[in-house]
């Protein structure tokens, strides 16, 4: 691609300032924001600051610089606004605007993304579409799956991810659209057909510090979508009369009261699954989900909706929900204990109050908090494992920096009732929950999921919740 082409898109959206072109037309190979991606006849992207990261870039190839302040260098550059909002431009423009050319259903929301986007991936698929999958787990690009680094990749791994599923045959894609996604400008200009809600509750407030910024970014995801797109809100949510007054974009809601375009009645919920009659323009349809816990009824009507107001057939509705068994480490059942991520006061709730419906004798819950995140929510979430579990068992969560006891010692201060204890090593806490349980207990363990790692400093641990409690419970002789 020429670089008069390629950077034609930042004048044309208004973040090209000054210029310093080379006197001839120069071919562009690739783009980088990461010096250490940086090759031969590249074009490098800077953020404010990475004047370091610019000479390494020069020296690996890079051929023009994009900035956003002026350095003494002798490479052609250009000087922009925003380098986040150009670099998305940029990546639009290299790979030939490829969201243009899918169907785009982006998933935003405190919790339920993840298991939301894997009930749209298996609808559209029962539907015949061929649809791609971007979120916390993985990525699922045509018959390969990559493990995520991000919930939501940063904007030239975007574009590239839906090159590759254009190319490989691909018409949708559905994605995790995480407030960092947002407020980082990773989700600038996508093309957007369909934005859904799960629901709003405190999180990342480390990052965006208030509840009502962190409110206000998921916002704008549903702001900026195009006016012939689909909104598709919970209107049980609190902040629903909020965000409908607010969007352009057609409105089509969910949920369990009377008046949503799309709404279910709960027919059964049960260590089978799940049952509801889903009404939406007149027509109704029962549907079974082996997915377990009350947790996943605002998913399975989310992804219901999302379908349904895009023309799927009942049918195919029906179908896919049918099929999908399980999201690894979302509620996800081995024996009489259940892994969760639920990292959230939110989430913890309403991990605790599914495995309360399911339990035919005690929940004893197990989880810590994430170290260098926001302290706020550990005695939230102490509060509430105090109250709706008998047994409380507080333990290690990534704690990156932090030491674990003292972030225990702000969980604590949340908890009124004196049924908990501490056990730092996550593996002995699993083996005292399961050795304190009984058959018809529930041994809830949250925090990690889906990861396979423990975070301490800046080290990655091996650790998997699954495997683990699998390995006590054979220990113990227990049936998992």
């Amino acid at each position: 691609m020429k670089l008069t082409e390629l950077i034609a898109g930042l004048e044309d959206r208004g973040q090209r300032a000054e210029d310093r072109r080379p006197e001839r037309e120069l071919e562009i190979k690739g783009l980088a924001y990461d010096s250490r991606d940086v090759e031969p006849g590249y074009v490098f992207v800077a953020r404010r600051g990475a004047s370091k990261y610019v000479d390494e870039a020069i020296k690996n190839g890079a051929i023009f610089l994009v900035l956003e302040e002026a350095m003494p260098i002798s490479v052609p550059n250009i000087i922009v606004e925003d380098a986040r909002k150009s670099l998305s431009i940029l990546a639009q423009g290299f790979y030939g605007n490829p969201s243009k050319q899918l169907k785009v259903i982006g998933i935003t929301g405190t919790f339920g993304k993840t298991t939301s986007t894997w009930l749209i991936k298996s609808i559209y698929e029962s539907a015949g579409i061929r649809t791609g999958l971007i979120g916390t787990i993985e990525y699922k690009i045509g018959g390969k799956s990559i493990p995520a680094h991000h919930t939501t990749p940063e904007s030239l791994e975007l574009q590239s991810i839906f090159s590759d599923l254009l190319q490989g045959g691909t018409s949708a894609v559905v994605m995790e659209v995480s407030s960092h996604g947002i407020a980082l400008e990773r989700v600038y200009g996508i093309d957007f057909d369909i934005a859904g809600f799960t629901m709003l509750d405190r999180d990342h407030l480390d990052f965006h510090k208030t509840i009502e910024e962190y409110k206000d970014t998921k916002l704008k995801f549903f702001t900026d979508l195009k006016s012939d797109g689909i909104a598709v809100l919970n209107r049980d949510d609190r902040y629903f009369n909020e965000f409908k007054s607010k969007i352009k974009a057609k409105v089509i809601t969910y949920g369990t009261s009377e008046g949503c375009d799309v709404m279910g009645k709960v027919c059964s919920v049960s260590e089978n699954g799940i049952e509801l009659i889903i009404t939406y323009e007149g027509k109704e349809c029962k549907i079974r989900s082996p997915l377990i816990g009350s947790y996943h009824i605002n998913n399975l009507l989310l992804a219901s909706a999302c379908a349904l107001s895009d023309g799927i057939e009942f049918a195919s509705v029906c179908k896919g929900i049918g099929s999908l068994n399980l999201v690894p480490g979302r509620f996800e059942r081995i024996g009489r204990v259940i892994i969760d991520y639920a990292h959230t006061p939110g989430a913890l709730k309403s991990a605790l109050t599914s495995a309360r419906e399911m339990a035919k004798g005690r929940v004893i819950c197990i989880f810590g908090c994430g170290g260098d995140r926001d302290q706020g929510k550990r005695s939230e979430m102490g509060k509430i494992a105090s109250q709706l579990a008998d047994y409380v068992i507080l333990t290690t969560d990534n704690p990156r920096s932090e030491d674990p006891k003292l972030i225990i010692e702000d969980i604590i201060k949340g908890i009124s009732p004196s049924n908990y204890d501490i056990v730092l090593d996550r593996r002995d806490a699993i083996r005292k929950g399961v050795e304190r349980s009984s058959p018809e207990d529930i041994v809830l363990l949250v925090g990690k999921g889906h990861e396979n790692y423990q975070i301490y400093g800046e080290i990655k641990v091996p650790w998997d919740d699954r495997a683990v409690a699998k390995e006590i419970m054979k220990e113990l002789g227990i049936e998992s």
